[in-house]
């Protein structure tokens, strides 16, 4: 169980990196309506998007959220890599009061 879970805490925080595929770059146009679709159903399962932002370099997108776990998160990742648009990297992310306890 995350460590922030035990204490009492917000739901572990991740950071997914996500690169646009070929088909992503072609619908381009509807990215805002996918974004709505894809953050009723990470709701949908339990999560939270604290927000998705175009980035400038090696990714197209970066989507910060709270997922009630890894498989969660996980579940998320591969939904949005099962539409066709993006390739996603999935960072954990821990606040400094979680490395506290780590530590």
């Amino acid at each position: 169980m995350p460590v922030n879970m035990l204490i009492g805490g917000p739901m572990p925080t991740y950071a997914l990196l996500l690169e646009w595929t070929d088909q992503g770059r072609r619908d381009v146009a509807t990215l805002p309506d996918r974004v709505a679709e894809i953050t009723r159903r990470f709701e949908e399962m339990g999560g939270k998007i604290h927000g998705i932002y175009l980035t400038m370099g090696r990714f197209d997108q970066i989507a910060l959220i709270e997922a009630p776990d890894d498989e969660a998160a996980a579940k998320f990742a591969v939904f949005i890599a099962g539409r066709g648009n993006a390739k996603s990297e999935t960072l954990r992310c821990f606040s400094m009061d979680e490395m506290r306890s780590l530590l």
